[in-house]
């Protein structure tokens, strides 16, 4: 006669995990968890299964709500049931579901890139409204910085910020079915165009780069200090009045509440 010795309680919640996050077909978990794999056992374990599906493509309708709205209802809940049984959550945080999805669509509908680019503009905005709260960088403390310190100096920006590039008209077709009109034709755009997105006063903002600006905040983001950021600038736009610039973007990034502190160098 064989032993039979019953799974430990973190077998069975991986065979569970399995099952919920797999293709719903698991008679073994069924006679452990129910004693056996009658069609009520079945059933009930499959609103789990079905349940985690709905949660998932839910939260995703929330973060990408001009996503949904370009692709309809249909497609949208088919292309989100694939990302998630690709890409199953590891976060606690139901929110953090979507964080590849935007990449997910690039591969998955290739032959389609705005829409790709639309998710990033629905992710962007929602990652920063969901950011930490962080200390914001006024006039006054950046006026205190000491003159020796600029060469070197950096900044840390507010967790909200981000930047994004797009190739195609992303922002004019999000614009569109955020104001409930029926969106233009995708069309390729000239160049490149780069984008600012952050919260403030708890409404998260975005808006179009000329592409020296892009080139200063990536810069900065990427951790270069300000003075490497001004030497790049003055060596890819010549024609370009670097310092002037410079002062009306610090001007307005720090009235938009993009900054949180001083990085400062070696003296």
């Amino acid at each position: 006669m064989t032993d039979y010795a019953p799974r430990s309680l973190a077998d069975l919640q991986a065979g569970l995990q399995n099952y919920v996050l797999g293709d719903g077909v698991s008679d073994d978990i069924l006679s452990e968890l129910t004693g056996g794999a009658s069609d009520q056992s079945k059933r009930r374990l499959h609103i789990y299964h079905s349940g985690y599906r709905s949660r998932m493509n839910e939260a995703l309708q929330s973060a990408f709500e001009q996503t949904w709205a370009y692709l309809g209802d249909d497609a949208f809940d088919a292309i989100c049931t694939r990302y998630t049984e690709t890409n199953p959550s590891h976060s606690p945080n139901l929110g953090d579901h979507g964080r590849n999805f935007p990449r997910f669509l690039q591969q998955a509908l290739s032959s389609d890139p705005e829409i790709a680019e639309l998710a990033t503009m629905d992710w962007r905005l929602h990652s920063a409204f969901d950011a930490p709260n962080a200390a914001i960088l006024t006039g006054e403390q950046l006026a205190n910085v000491g003159e020796a310190q600029w060469a070197s100096l950096g900044f840390v920006f507010h967790p909200s910020v981000s930047l994004a590039q797009f190739e195609w008209n992303a922002l004019e077709i999000w614009h569109a079915l955020d104001q409930k009109q029926t969106p233009p034709v995708a069309e390729k755009l000239n160049e490149p165009v780069g984008h600012l997105f952050w919260r403030s006063d708890q409404r998260s903002y975005f808006r179009t780069l000329e592409s020296d600006e892009y080139a200063a905040l990536k810069g900065l983001l990427e951790g270069l200090s300000f003075a490497q950021v001004c030497e790049q600038l003055a060596e890819g736009y010549p024609n370009t009045s670097i310092d002037a610039s410079i002062g009306t973007w610090l001007a307005r990034w720090l009235a938009d509440g993009l900054l949180s502190e001083v990085k400062p160098g070696p003296v």
